[in-house]
């Protein structure tokens, strides 16, 4: 492609030829010159040639100091293009990285650097929901009021719903400072944005790092924050938490924990545990198949301390591919019904999920009919297309679905509407206080009425008294779980106290 003839061009061509007159007197004899024109018309003539060389090559500097400064810009915008996430218009993640580190390695000797990570509860319902122009505006909306909240802070974007600020002093930066900061970023948020003409909250997760105060190191920094941002996450989210070395104790903890449930699994130190599920006449509906774990060293763990780290690390298909086993193995002896085993919203999204629970049902010859898959509620929050096709594949392998915990946190009577499931279970907390309070007189009784138009049926869990019981049948509940009627037990126990009240029955 031919260059461009320019300005520039055209001055310094005739800036050539200026110059090649101007000099000519260095190259002719000065008798020649003499000849051709006078003395003082020639030192004229130079004075002149040299005027106008000077006006000349200042123009030509002129102009090309201002394409100079016009390519600059132009470069640097390149260049904040090139960092900058486009969606949040937050700086990309390895450019903000890159300012956090030499930004903490300036503030060594004096000074502090605080960063949090963010982390945007939910983004991926609401893509799935409101589409993905709904979720980039809420990307945006949570980047924009971040610069609010912190001040001069750079904003960057670690992820698909993780972005994290920092910002540096030269004195020591108060925690209190960046903690009113995060109560002051979420409360911002909870005000919410509008999509569609409709007013959408957010909600996020905070994890908090300073340096030097916990680190002198960049990297630490992040993996500190972020081990903040999951103690944030298991207090229920829309929340912040600071590091601590509290919290890195127990990310060690969850490491030893993560790496015994491995081997817990593979050599079948696990066993399953069953609990009744009651009719109004006290016979034995259904039993809910519970997890147990005796460790070697640590003795009995909780599954409120293992499940967590389960899912966590991804292990939580394989122990729940474990338990079904176990309950197929057990079918054998358990008393004819159907039993209830707990899958997690990262299962449902698991691509072999399905096929695995379907593979494990045909080798040990059970139907499909016998079991219950049993969903906590918040994997049920999300009521896309994509979930309720799963939803509606599990159906059509056989399977009954019972939804666990209804009540708690997320509750939409959306999902009653679109989620094929069979069982409503109704959090405890909601069943023990029947008759407390009138909110939780009518939630009870909506959800029974609508259960039964849909022909559901619906579970009252947390059954610990005479008067639990009673309250729950009031309200519209059939069926009964919790200890009144029987706490989790083996299943030699459970075969032994339910052949030994069929017996007594029928005599």
């Amino acid at each position: 492609m031919p260059r461009r003839f320019t300005v520039e061009h055209a001055l310094i061509l005739v800036l050539v030829v200026l110059v090649a007159a101007h000099s000519v007197h260095f190259v002719l004899p000065y008798e020649t010159l003499s000849t051709m024109v006078t003395a003082q018309a020639l030192a004229q003539l130079e004075m002149a040639s040299t005027a106008l060389i000077i006006i000349i090559a200042g123009a030509i500097y002129a102009l090309m100091s201002e394409r100079l400064k016009t390519h600059r810009v132009i470069n640097e915008e390149l260049r904040l293009k090139h960092n900058t996430d486009l969606v949040s218009g937050a700086a990309m993640r390895g450019h903000f990285l890159d300012d956090l580190k030499r930004t903490v390695a300036s503030h060594r000797k004096s000074g502090s650097v605080a960063l949090v990570i963010i982390d945007i509860d939910h983004l991926k319902q609401i893509n799935d929901a409101l589409g993905h122009g709904a979720g980039d505006d809420v990307l945006g909306f949570c980047a924009r009021i971040a610069r609010q909240a912190f001040p001069g802070a750079s904003v960057g974007r670690l992820g698909g719903d993780e972005l994290a600020v920092f910002f540096s002093s030269d004195d020591v930066i108060p925690e209190r400072y960046v903690t009113d900061a995060c109560s002051a970023y979420l409360a911002t948020l909870r005000e919410g944005l509008f999509i569609a003409n409709r007013r959408q909250a957010v909600s996020a997760s905070l994890g908090v790092a300073l340096a030097p105060g916990h680190t002198d190191n960049a990297n630490d920094m992040l993996s500190f924050a972020d081990l903040a941002l999951q103690e944030a996450k298991r207090g229920g989210r829309g929340a912040w938490s600071v590091f601590s070395p509290e919290i890195l104790a127990d990310a060690r903890q969850e490491r030893f924990i993560e790496r015994e449930l491995r081997a817990a699994i593979l050599l079948g130190q696990l066993t399953v545990h069953y609990q009744p599920i009651m009719d109004t006449d006290g016979s034995l509906n259904s039993l809910e198949a519970l997890v147990r774990w005796h460790n070697p060293v640590r003795g009995a763990i909780s599954p409120a301390e293992f499940i967590p780290v389960a899912e966590k690390s991804r292990l939580i298909h394989e122990l729940g591919l474990y338990v079904l086993k176990q309950v197929c193995d057990d079918l054998e002896t358990l008393p004819d019904v159907s039993v209830n085993v707990n899958i997690s919203a990262w299962q449902l999204a698991h691509d072999t999920f399905l096929r695995d629970y379907v593979d494990v049902l045909k080798r040990k010859n059970v139907p499909p009919s016998r079991v219950v898959l049993e969903i906590t509620e918040s994997a049920m929050l999300d009521t896309s297309d994509d979930f309720v096709d799963r939803m509606a594949d599990i159906k059509r392998a056989g399977f009954r679905i019972a939804l666990d915990d209804f009540g708690m946190g997320y509750s939409e009577f959306n999902q009653l509407r679109k989620l094929p499931f069979d069982i409503i279970k109704i959090d405890k907390s909601y069943i023990q206080n029947i008759g407390t309070d009138v909110v939780t007189d009518t939630f009870v009784s909506a959800v029974t009425q609508i259960a039964g138009k849909m022909d559901r049926t619906v579970v009252a869990e947390g059954i610990e008294t005479q008067d639990d019981r009673l309250r729950a049948a009031v309200a519209g509940c059939r069926l009964f779980q919790g200890y009144f009627h029987q706490a989790p037990a083996s299943r030699d126990r459970i075969v032994a106290l339910y052949s030994a009240k069929a017996l007594t029955d029928a005599a």
